[in-house]
Order: structure tokens, then sequence, then C-alpha cells
């Protein structure tokens, strides 16, 4: 467990940015739990989402409204039963009054459920399954993100119109990626696809030989993935020849903490997402550069989705003059943040943002490799193109589910 004091000194961020202390008339703490995945295949994401925190919380000069603010940062370890004992203790030993965070989406699912039991006010940064705003919605847990199926319904649109017919995806398998994949099938079949076939491997693997020589053609190819994996079956896709078949990549795949390591070939690589480390406006400028400065590495999604998170936490903080539970609750899912980083957004009646989505492409930017958007969606919801009864109506994304062949009676 990792805490930070109310004038943020025990991690070096006041003397890293140079703040004075907090207030001297702050009276009371706003203690924050912060929970993401630290170690194991998603520990960058982590990592970054925390980094984004700690940046909001010295920018407010450690304070929200009359309260000194204390994080409080504990590692899920990628596991929902430690993640589930490490938001218990951040409730009741550490007497938190608002969570942000996890970051992976099986780690969402079994904190949103917690939540729900106990009405402890969340922020769910980064993760991203669906029904945690949709069918199995708690009115105290908020999102300062996405659902899975939110980029890929732009992506699949985009995708019909460079004229790709037939996709051979590649993924991890579980609830993520199965609704990344959801969400680009609904529009990429309606949008004059063909065909979309899924391949699917466990999180943790580094040998994708068997997947790779015998990879059905394809007008294009997605791995639907992120993290060392996708690292591993980059360098092993150009490994086996199939460097001239565009690759897509589902939203956290070409992130720019992993572009080094896969190297120039990703260049050309398309992606989809809320968020991109070259957008060219004001208050992402002002964002990255201090980023940089705090940091010393350019922001990830999981940046600003963390640093928002803490944005809204302290603005509707400040806004109502209190912590009390419910206002605060009420308060969040308030939320309009026209400024963000990312652009602007509000939230939805069921907490999740409506968005810009961004078509990425890796480029070379002043010798770096970088996402550089080619195309914005303005508008997204989680509900893509649908009326939110309408897409409630249907099955959840599953691993073999919307169908892959787009002839199917289900896309009408």
């Amino acid at each position: 467990m990792k805490t930070l004091g109310s004038c943020l000194l025990a991690t070096g961020v006041m003397a890293a940015t140079g703040l004075s202390a907090a207030t001297a008339n702050a009276q009371e703490e706003l203690r924050i739990g912060v929970i993401g995945n630290m170690t194991g295949v998603f520990a960058a994401f982590g990592e970054t989402m925390v980094e984004g925190v700690e940046m909001a919380v010295a920018e407010a000069d450690g304070t929200a409204g009359d309260y000194d603010i204390e994080l409080t940062v504990v590692d899920d370890e990628g596991d929902p039963e430690t993640a589930i004992t490490r938001l218990e203790r951040l409730r009741t030993e550490d007497e938190v009054d608002v969570i942000i965070g996890p970051v992976s989406g099986n780690i969402g699912v079994a904190a949103n459920d917690w939540a729900g039991e106990n009405g402890m006010p969340m922020v769910v940064a980064y993760s991203a399954p669906e029904d945690i705003t949709m069918r199995d919605r708690n009115h105290n847990v908020v999102r300062a993100g996405w659902t899975g199926a939110q980029p890929m319904f732009a992506l699949g649109e985009y995708a019909a119109e460079q004229g790709w017919k037939d996709i051979v995806m590649v993924g991890q398998d579980y609830s993520f990626p199965h609704n990344q994949i959801g969400g680009f099938l609904e529009t990429f079949c309606r949008s004059g696809g063909e065909s979309v076939e899924r391949i699917w491997h466990p999180v943790g693997s580094d040998d994708f030989s068997s997947i790779l020589a015998t990879l059905p053609d394809a007008d294009a190819v997605m791995y639907n993935g992120a993290g060392t994996d996708g690292v591993s079956f980059f360098s092993q896709y150009i490994e086996f020849g199939h460097g001239d078949t565009p690759l897509m990549g589902g939203s956290n795949f070409y992130a720019p903490g992993m572009l080094p390591a896969m190297g120039e070939e990703t260049v050309g690589g398309i992606s989809a997402l809320q968020y991109s480390e070259e957008l060219d406006t004001p208050e992402h400028r002002e964002f990255r550069k201090t980023y940089e400065e705090m940091f010393d590495r350019v922001p990830m999604a999981t940046s600003e989705h963390g640093y928002v998170s803490a944005k809204m936490v302290i603005d509707a903080v400040e806004a109502i003059d209190s912590k009390e539970r419910e206002p605060l609750i009420d308060e969040l899912r308030a939320t309009e943040m026209p400024d963000a980083p990312r652009g602007p957004f509000h939230l939805d009646e069921y907490g999740n943002p409506v968005q810009n989505i961004y078509i990425n492409e890796v480029q070379k930017v002043d010798g770096n490799l970088r996402n550089v958007p080619v195309a914005t969606y303005e508008n997204v919801s989680q509900f893509g193109p649908y009326e939110p009864e309408e897409y409630l109506d249907t099955e959840p994304d599953s691993r073999d589910f919307p169908p892959g062949d787009c002839s199917d009676e289900y896309y009408g």
C-alpha cells in the first residue's frame, strides 16, 4: 500500500512541482483511495493512471475546497479477490471517502459489485466493461473513461470505409476484448463489411507461432489486446511475414508506452480511442507539457483518465462544499467537462461519458512513434448509433456474439 499525505510529500510531488503546502485553513481531509494494476501484464496502465491522479492533486495544491487531500494507492495485482480485499481495507481501515480506479475489466466488474453493496462513491477511471454503466449500474458508481465497445463503433465504420471486407481478429480471451470486437462488428457489418473471424488466446501468452503460421488471408488483421501480450504478438506478426497486411489494434494495442518495444514497423497502424497523445488543442498541449515535466514520459490514455477522475472528485467537492456521500454522488453524476485534455465530454444518465472518438494512426513525430488523430467522431455514446433501450435489449457481447458473419439476420 502506498500512501500520499495531504501535502503530497510522500511521493516527492511537492518537491518536483515546487507547490506550496496545503492552505492553512484546511480543517479536514478528503481521503481518496486509488486502485489499479501496478504489477503484471497491465502494470504500465495502472502506474500511469496513478500519475494522472497525482498530477491533478498537485495542480490543486493538495486541496479540494477546505479539505486537504490524502491519497492512498493500492495494487490490485490483476486479481479480483485481491482487489476486493484491498478495497475493503481502504473502506474500513483507511476510511476513504471516494475510490478512483481500477484499470482492468475483471477488476472493474468486481469493484462495481463491491461498491453497489456498500454505497462507496467510485469514479471508474479506465476499466471498460459496459455493464458497469449499463445493466449492472449502481447510482454511486460513475465512469471517467469508456466502455470497450465505445471507440470501436467508430473503428468499425472507419474500417469499412477503407474497403476492407474480411477481417481476422486475434484477441485476449476475456470480457474487455469481447466487448471491443462486439462494438466493431455492430458498425463494420452495417457499413459494408462482410466477415470477422475471431481467434482467442489466454491472457499472458507469449508464443503466437501456431496462430500466425495458419493465419487466414484477410483484407486486414486486428490484434484485440494489449500489454506484454500485444508486444509479443506484434514482433511475431512481423517475423512471420504478415507485415504487408494492415494491422489494426484494439484501443490499447498501440499505447505510447508500448510503441518503443514494438518498433518502427508499427508506423501506419490504426486504432481508435477517446484520447491521443498528439491531440493539438490548448488544453491537451498544457496537460501533456505538465505531465512530461512531472513524470518524464509521454502521457497515455490512462494518465489522462486518472487526471480527469481526480478532477471530477475535486470539482464535485468544491461545488457542494462538502464530502457528504449522497450530494457528492449526485454532483459526480452531473459532471460536464468542456475543457478536458481529451476534448469535451459529459456523463449520460447512466454515468458514462459522451465524448469524441479519434481514429489514431501510428506516425513518426520528431523521431518518436506517436498516435496521431486522422479522423474524429464527435459525441459518441456508450450505445453507439443505437438508442439505449434498443441496445440494452440485445444480448451482451461475448466471445461469440455478435455474429462474425455480416450476412447474419442479426444485422438486418
